[in-house]
């Protein structure tokens, strides 16, 4: 495994690095957490931060009496400041052997963008957790906050690797069993499921928090370079099909590839899913400091 600060190097630039320490995890439906964390709460509670007054009711705490006011009004008035909430960032990698296809691979990309999202909430003292799944197991980061962790999240992130059989229904359900604290989850995939997706999407929907999915495939997978006999042969299930590729071929693949893409991003919108399509040959400092604070996913 390569130390932290050879993770960091390999995954990221550091001038992009200090980029990400600008921005910040936008969550729309901040969570009360298991512990303070730095976000501000519509609930008012017992932090640093002066919120308001209310009259005193008997059995409160005569700590948070405001004894001025007592003074001058002879009344008891409370005061109340801002809570500060707690967020996790669930990162969902699919580490599963059809994401080691293409020139970048996928899970390369897939793991660079994770290292990104996850670094940007480790700055604001969000929680981050990280898992890789497939068939042949899983891989987990347990929850950490601040920027001491960072290495240990580049260090997850650079030694997944991508084998076994996709089951995104499974691996999500899984993961929440498991984890059950709110806040943000980024599912990165391709959605290469024998079993579809539909089932993943609904487990995610019942998480009550915010989701978020980037859809990432390969160069050669938008616009495959080939031609001829060929016999195509499934990296996963060793399935395989003998096909001649002609310029008909092609327009009727690519047709049915962007249907595949757009029966994801409406099942997505219907279940208020963010959805980012994206190929693991786009720049990651692009996606992340364009496409995904427009999207919402950051600020």
């Amino acid at each position: 495994m390569l130390t932290e600060a050879a993770a960091r190097n390999t995954l990221l630039d550091p001038e992009f690095l200090l980029k990400l320490e600008r921005l910040a995890i936008a969550a729309k439906r901040v969570q009360l957490g298991v512990t303070k964390g730095e976000r501000k709460s519509k609930r008012k509670g017992s932090s640093v931060e002066f919120a308001d007054y209310r009259d005193y009711v008997q059995g409160d705490d005569l700590r948070h009496v405001d004894w001025n006011i007592v003074g001058r009004l002879n009344a008891l008035y409370l005061k109340l400041f801002q809570e500060q909430e707690d967020l996790t960032v669930h990162l969902l990698i699919d580490s599963s052997r059809s994401m080691s296809f293409g020139n970048p691979p996928k899970i390369s990309f897939a793991c660079k963008l994770a290292a990104a999202i996850g670094y940007i909430g480790l700055i604001g003292y969000d929680r981050v957790s990280a898992e890789s799944f497939n068939s042949a197991g899983t891989q987990s980061l347990r929850p950490c906050r601040g920027r001491i962790s960072a290495g240990k999240l580049f260090a997850f992130l650079s030694a997944i690797k991508a084998q076994g059989d996709t089951h995104l229904e499974e691996a999500c359900r899984s993961y929440l069993l498991r984890n059950r604290s709110k806040g943000v989850i980024i599912l990165i995939s391709d959605f290469f499921d024998q079993d579809g997706f539909v089932e993943c999407l609904r487990r995610l929907a019942q998480a009550n928090c915010d989701l978020y999915v980037v859809h990432v495939l390969s160069p050669e997978e938008i616009d495959p370079p080939m031609s001829g006999d060929l016999k195509l042969i499934d990296c996963e299930i060793k399935a395989f099909t003998e096909v001649s590729v002609s310029r008909t071929l092609l327009k009727r693949y690519k047709s049915n590839l962007g249907g595949f893409c757009e029966e994801i991003r409406r099942a997505c919108l219907a279940r208020g899913i963010g959805y980012v399509f994206t190929s693991s040959a786009a720049p990651v400092e692009r996606l992340t400091l364009e496409v995904l604070r427009k999207g919402g996913l950051v600020r």
